[in-house]
């Protein structure tokens, strides 16, 4: 009984401090996307998405598609044509970035930018207003509506938690951009919604060198087999020390089931299409059944 009472006071303690975070950092006043189809394929960057893409791409033309972070500096990009596109580091945008990826990313919206001759709803954190500039180049394409979503970290209490991801207040930490990607799908009306290229198997690639800097071999479906163990960081500026990055890897498991808790009180399902995936929150589906 003790116990209990201890966890309860836990979740409402930090469903006060969530309240906290929102008033200080979310705009209320950001206007939900509406989808105009009830399911979508979410395609997650990870090595099992070149079988997918290698078997399936005539299937997945058929389809609502979302995709994240470096897909439209791929050759897919132009071939699939997806209907949204969601980003979400602020590594994209900032300025006083230390992050080695940070020029590669900047190439990832200027492939978006320079290929899209389609409707593209495009999803970025409304902290990106920071950086004019950046946006002002997006928005030279005129075929890329970007609608900005709060990544104001939502835990405590799951009522409260349901409510405030519900209106778009906030997210579950969005250690990874599946988190938002699936978040804002929910919000956007879609009843099912489909993963594909969802591995999240970093664990085994985990490594500590002679130096104890902490490695991880992120592996990509464009860079399976060139991909090296690299330093993750924080903010794009500090590399993370092992119980940094697990304590991320955690973060982002666990904000699957308050994604699944979201995704029942809405009246939506997610299936999990991705062979050999890490992610447990989630029923899982073969993609045949998909296009069935």
């Amino acid at each position: 009984m003790l116990e209990k009472i201890y966890q309860f006071l836990i979740k409402a303690t930090q469903s006060l401090f969530t309240l906290f975070k929102v008033i200080i950092r979310s705009n209320i006043s950001l206007q939900k996307h509406i989808g105009e189809s009830q399911s979508c394929i979410i395609l997650g960057n990870g090595p099992s998405l070149a079988n997918i893409l290698g078997q399936y791409q005539q299937e997945l033309t058929q389809q609502t598609l979302v995709c994240v972070n470096k897909f439209p500096d791929t050759v897919h990009y132009t071939l699939l044509k997806p209907s949204y596109y969601v980003v979400c580091s602020e590594e994209f945008w900032a300025t006083d970035t230390k992050d080695p990826h940070h020029e590669g990313r900047q190439r990832m919206i200027q492939a978006a930018i320079e290929k899209t001759d389609w409707p593209l709803t495009f999803f970025i954190p409304n902290s990106s207003k920071a950086n004019p500039s950046f946006l002002a180049n997006i928005k030279k394409n005129p075929h890329i509506n970007l609608v900005f979503y709060n990544t104001t970290p939502v835990e405590g209490l799951p009522g409260i938690s349901n409510w405030l991801l519900g209106k778009g207040l906030g997210s579950p930490r969005p250690h990874n951009v599946l988190i938002p990607s699936i978040l804002q799908m929910i919000n956007s009306g879609f009843k099912q919604i489909y993963l594909v290229g969802a591995d999240h198997s970093w664990i085994p690639m985990i490594s500590v060198d002679e130096n104890n800097n902490a490695l991880v071999n992120q592996q990509h479906f464009y860079d399976e087999h060139q991909s090296k163990s690299q330093q993750m960081y924080r903010s794009g500026k500090t590399p993370r020390r092992l119980h940094e990055i697990l304590e991320k890897f955690m973060f982002s498991f666990r904000a699957y089931f308050d994604l699944k808790a979201l995704a029942d009180k809405e009246g939506a399902s997610i299936y999990n299409c991705t062979e050999g995936s890490f992610i447990d929150a989630f029923d899982r589906k073969p993609i045949t059944a998909v296009f069935n």
